[in-house]
């Protein structure tokens, strides 16, 4: 594919507009994704219900409720924003949108997966901070009135601030841009206007990549000195200390896996900004860090946490400590 074709808008031109769709190696590659997200979707899921019918037994374990609202907040933004790169990233690469974007230039359903993308973005990197925040905030035993007010209150924010900020994505026109190999001919992502001329918005997502993977980083290094601290003077039973053991394993394994993809968020942000060569390589490899985000998070919060292997099988669940989880 010529040089001279990439990264220009497809919209009204005849050769795409003619473009037939075939199978390739993208398009293959996209259905895999989809195959091995539906059940981590299905174990979010999963943890949502039993939040939602089995709070009582959900805190007769010391785990509080604030964390587990926090993360399925998280998690939800998140399985939005796999959404959105679907529609405005992976899906457009297969080419099978690239005739029907260059023939109709349907430019409501553009501009509304663009929005749709950044304020999902910008909501899940808020919602991560939170529950990342709110970890930590109750290691440091801050009261559980705080931690409610604060989960009642915040998220109102997080939304607001996620819708205004990807406001103007939609106050322009949006279009389908060819990409540079190794994308085929006929691969596109979808773009604002907006986007597309303002180098100043590179350096706003940058800023928010930016400040929010230092900000996660930082709340690990608080995290893992505050476990270690109060896990020299427990006076916990034994078999308190072990079940909170494992809710604290969980809990930091949790925090460490999120700070991973952030960062790659990071650099694929400053790859962008400094139009480097390898950019559309990185857009490749770029949702499989978001789906790590997404979806070994989900697994792993799951899989680890003793909560949900009590849950489904006891009537009576032991009383453990509150205060560090």
């Amino acid at each position: 594919m010529s040089q001279q074709l990439s990264y220009r808008s497809i919209m009204g031109l005849s050769e795409y507009k003619n473009f037939e769709f075939e199978d390739n190696w993208i398009f293959y590659t996209v259905c895999a994704m989809i195959g091995y997200s539906i059940l981590p979707i299905f174990i979010f899921m999963r943890i949502a219900f039993l939040f939602f019918t089995k709070k009582k037994q959900i805190q007769k374990t010391g785990l509080r409720m604030e964390i587990i609202h926090s993360f399925l907040l998280m998690q939800f933004t998140n399985i939005l924003l796999v959404i959105a790169d679907f529609l405005m990233f992976r899906i457009p690469y297969t080419t099978i949108f690239t005739q029907f974007c260059a023939s109709e230039n349907p430019q409501t359903l553009l501009k509304t997966i663009v929005f749709f993308n950044f304020s999902a973005a910008y909501s899940s990197q808020m919602f991560t901070v939170l529950f990342c925040a709110l970890r930590v905030s109750i290691l440091f035993s801050v009261s559980q009135k705080t931690s409610e007010k604060i989960i009642k209150i915040v998220p109102f924010i997080i939304v607001t601030f996620g819708c205004l900020a990807a406001l103007p994505h939609f106050s322009t026109d949006a279009f389908c841009m060819q990409m540079a190999e190794p994308m085929i001919y006929g691969s596109v992502l979808i773009i604002s206007q907006f986007h597309a001329s303002n180098v100043s918005m590179v350096y706003f997502n940058l800023v928010v990549y930016l400040i929010v993977t230092v900000t996660i980083a930082f709340l690990n290094i608080l995290m893992v000195w505050r476990v270690r601290k109060k896990g020299s003077g427990g006076t916990l039973t034994t078999r308190s200390a072990t079940q909170n053991a494992k809710i604290e394993k969980t809990l930091t394994g949790t925090m460490i896996i999120l700070l991973f993809p952030m960062i790659a968020s990071l650099l694929i942000s400053m790859g962008e900004l400094l139009r480097s060569s390898y950019f559309a390589y990185i857009l490749l490899l770029r949702p499989f860090f978001l789906d790590a985000r997404v979806h070994i998070v989900t697994c792993y919060f799951y899989l680890t946490h003793p909560i949900f292997r009590q849950i489904p099988h006891a009537s009576s669940v032991p009383v453990f400590s509150r205060a560090t989880l």
